[in-house]
């Protein structure tokens, strides 16, 4: 028997759902945006749900718990899934081992569509194995992929490296 579950289990009740819920708890983050943690979908929310499936079905992996993050203003006139940041982790398992690696997906004004980022928690490392990943590592990815959020959501130029 796979020991798989109880790896992905003990990584999302010890370590993911805990960071993701003290991340949608801090009050700076509340002033402008609400958030919720997704442990198992759907959503409550209709647009965010929808942003969830597209990111899995673009994924094509597993997915795991998601957080998702909803401006409190959104300029009139863009798409009605404007102003969501979704994230989601999805997993890839390999024999008895199994890697977490998280991904965002969000609407930009730009170009009128949604993009799909797949990360890692280290750039460094390929697989990153579930028992190795932190409580830092999942701050520290949220974070960086919403601030790039922010900065470049509503922009009307592209983001840097956009071809």
């Amino acid at each position: 028997m796979s020991e798989t579950p109880e790896k992905v289990k003990a990584f999302e009740q010890d370590v993911l759902l805990p960071a993701l819920r003290e991340i949608s708890a801090a009050p700076a983050l509340l002033k402008d945006y609400s958030a919720e943690v997704v442990a198992r979908r759907p959503s409550a929310d209709a647009a965010a749900e929808e942003l969830l499936g597209e990111l899995a079905g673009v994924m094509r992996r597993d997915a795991g718990p998601s957080l998702v993050l909803t401006s409190r203003t959104v300029p009139d006139g863009l798409s009605r899934l404007a102003g969501r940041y979704v994230m989601t982790v999805f997993y890839e398992e390999d024999e008895n081992q199994v890697a977490a690696s998280p991904a965002v997906m969000f609407w930009m004004r730009f170009n009128n569509k949604l993009h799909a980022f797949n990360h890692r928690y280290d750039n460094d490392v390929a697989f990153h194995y579930v028992e190795d990943v932190t409580r830092e590592h999942a701050f520290n990815h949220v974070l960086r992929s919403f601030d790039f959020y922010k900065i470049h959501a509503f922009s009307e130029k592209p983001f840097p490296g956009y071809r």
